[in-house]
């Protein structure tokens, strides 16, 4: 399995988190970036990783979401400039920042034997959370880690709205026969992908004919469907059938799609 494809939520800036404890300000969350490096001494830029204050298993690292996250998976590695690291962690996570469910039931999962190998681990399920600790259970000399977690690429919609596409007054439509009549619409915004888009009627003005051309009263047929869509727009097709006469016609169009 690879996280090629997956978001890194720390680096892309998703994330707020927080710590049980740390060793000094130049021990904190700030340096729990995945791969971090000071570049300067320890005084100036801190720790090569995340160091708490105390040791002992009640230690933990929590990620917070704007939104709930699907986590597909979690890496962690140890402190670049010491011999600190986590050799074994579980993992805690919440929807509602409320109600905590232990991951595995709690069980250790393993972490590192060194400085910098990253240790990476794919979750049974993804995971659907707002807010994820890792909590260190044993480690090497101090508790210390970088990390990083993995999310499923996110998608979100973008919708936009047209109202009065019409085919003007007394047009080819209002012949008896099947007529057609074809409007060309453009997006007020270009989409990225090509949107799915639905039509409908919010003004009809129709009369049914026999094949005499005499009213009978029979049933109007008249119909609306998008055709040729592009990100940039799409042509309405305007179309009536069975003796079918419109004198006025006017629809509005939603457009969407999910990126």
């Amino acid at each position: 399995m690879s996280v090629a494809n997956l978001v890194p939520l720390c680096a892309a800036s998703r994330v707020n988190i927080r710590t049980s404890t740390n060793f000094n300000g130049v021990h904190s969350q700030f340096n729990s970036l995945l791969n971090y490096k000071n570049g300067a001494p320890n005084t100036q830029a801190g720790a090569e990783a995340w160091c708490s204050a105390i040791n002992d298993s009640n230690q933990f690292i929590v990620s917070g979401f704007d939104t709930p996250k699907t986590l597909v998976a979690v890496s962690i590695q140890g402190r670049g400039d010491a011999d600190h690291w986590t050799t074994s962690y579980k993992v805690r996570y919440s929807l509602d920042g409320i109600t905590w469910t232990d991951y595995r039931n709690g069980n250790a999962l393993p972490g590192n034997n060194d400085r910098n190998t990253v240790v990476t681990h794919f979750f049974d399920q993804p995971i659907r959370a707002r807010s994820i600790a890792i909590c260190p259970l044993t480690w090497n000399n101090q508790v210390a880690l970088r990390f990083e977690l993995y999310s499923q690429p996110e998608k979100h919609s973008f919708t936009q709205v047209g109202q009065g596409i019409t085919p003007g007054q007394n047009s080819a439509l209002n012949n008896a026969g099947n007529n057609e009549v074809l409007v060309n619409v453009v997006f007020p915004v270009e989409f990225i992908t090509v949107p799915i888009v639905a039509l409908t009627f919010d003004h009809l003005d129709t009369r049914s004919t026999n094949t005499q051309g005499t009213d009978d009263f029979q049933q109007t047929c008249v119909g609306v469907t998008p055709i040729n869509i592009t990100t940039k727009g799409f042509t309405a097709r305007f179309y009536t059938w069975n003796g079918a006469r419109a004198y006025d016609l006017r629809a509005d169009y939603v457009a969407t799609t999910l990126d």
